[in-house]
């Protein structure tokens, strides 16, 4: 490939990312209402309830391990021009931002009184479910915003 077409599919995959992105948060977010919007609270030991943590945690490891690569699936000529500073800066700013969230869920939930109310399976949902929708939402948000900007 010369290096033309090169920033091109970038461009492009860039564009693909951070669409893709903002539809995965938007997806994870609204897996969370279907059927039951607090799922491992009713009936934890059911077999439905079980596939559903499962669910759960592989769709939210699948989104994690997207973010921390960004995309490093890519060829590898392309994969340096798509996650650029710019990139690796949004990268950061969406991690602060889930961590941020994450503290502050994990605040509220004990003092609310998360030790009475909630099991540790449920207080993990509370804190990594928002966490994790908020760092993709913020990436998506920024990389779109760059590039429409530039």
């Amino acid at each position: 490939m010369n290096t033309a077409n090169d920033v091109e599919i970038a461009d492009r995959m860039s564009r693909r990312r951070a669409i893709v992105v903002g539809l995965a948060a938007v997806a994870f977010i609204a897996f969370q209402f279907v059927d039951n919007p607090f799922f491992i609270v009713s009936d934890p030991g059911t077999q439905r309830a079980v596939i559903r943590r499962v669910l759960w945690a592989a769709y939210t490891g699948a989104l994690l391990l997207g973010l921390a690569t960004g995309g490093g699936l890519l060829d590898r000529r392309v994969r340096v021009l798509v996650d650029d500073e710019v990139s690796r800066g949004h990268y950061r700013t969406a991690s602060t931002a889930g961590f941020w969230i994450a503290m502050a869920t994990g605040m509220l939930i004990y003092l609310y009184g998360g030790y009475d109310l909630y099991t540790g399976q449920q207080a993990i949902y509370l804190v990594v479910t928002p966490a994790v929708a908020a760092a993709l939402l913020v990436f998506a948000y920024l990389e779109m915003r760059a590039l429409r900007s530039g």
